[in-house]
C-alpha cells in the first residue's frame, strides 16, 4: 500500500497510473495518516509542494510511523530530521521511469539532492519567507542573533545568494 500526502490531484493520478499493482490512498494532510493502518510493507510519499508539511508536529508524526519507506518530494535535503526510517528526498522533476523504479523498491536510483539544509536552516528560511523580522525569528527558534546571522550566511552560501532577500527570486517558495 502507498499512502500519498498531496493536494496535487494530477500528481496523485500520475503516480496511481504508474503503480497500478499497488493500492494508493490520497491523504490531504499528514495528520490524517493515523486514520489508516500502516505496516512495514507500506510506503509513504509526502509532497512538500504547497503543503508546508515539515513543521515540528509533522516531524513528531513521522517519528511515530510504522511504514517501510518514506519519500519526500522536495528540491532539497533536510538533515537532522530524527526518524527511525530514513527519508528519501526526491525531486518532483525526476524522470517518470525513475519514479516507477524508485517506488518499487529500487533504492539505487536515489540520489541525494545537491542542496541540503539543516532542520534549523529550513525553519529560518520558512520564517524569513513569512516576512518575520530577525528578532522574532531568533526568539521563536530560541537562538541568539549571532547564531541567526551565521545560519543566514550559510543559507545564502548554499543557495548562492548575495543577500537573504534574493531568496524570493528562487522557485523554492512553494516548498515552505
Amino acid at each position: 500500500m502507498i499512502l500519498m500526502v498531496t493536494k496535487d490531484r494530477f500528481l496523485f493520478e500520475g503516480v496511481s497510473h504508474l503503480v497500478k499493482q499497488e493500492q494508493i490512498i490520497k491523504i490531504e494532510k499528514l495528520a490524517e495518516i493515523n486514520d489508516y493502518f500502516t505496516d512495514a510493507s507500506s510506503k509513504l510519499i509526502i509532497d512538500a509542494y504547497h503543503n508546508n508539511v515539515l513543521d515540528d508536529h509533522a516531524i513528531s508524526i513521522l517519528q511515530s510511523l510504522e511504514v517501510g519507506s518514506i519519500f519526500l518530494l522536495a528540491p532539497f535535503h533536510i538533515s537532522k530530521i530524527k526518524t527511525r526510517l530514513p527519508i528519501s528526498f526526491v525531486n518532483r522533476k525526476m524522470e517518470i521511469t525513475d519514479w516507477l523504479s524508485l517506488f518499487i523498491d529500487n533504492p539505487t536510483l536515489y540520489r541525494k539532492p545537491k542542496i541540503g539544509f539543516s532542520h534549523n536552516q529550513y525553519k529560518i528560511v520558512t520564517h524569513f519567507l513569512n516576512q518575520q523580522n530577525p528578532d522574532d525569528i531568533a526568539a521563536n527558534l530560541n537562538i541568539s542573533r549571532q547564531t541567526l546571522r551565521s545560519q543566514k550566511f550559510n543559507i545564502m552560501l548554499k543557495l548562492k545568494l548575495r543577500r537573504m532577500s534574493d531568496i524570493v527570486t528562487l522557485n523554492i517558495f512553494p516548498y515552505f
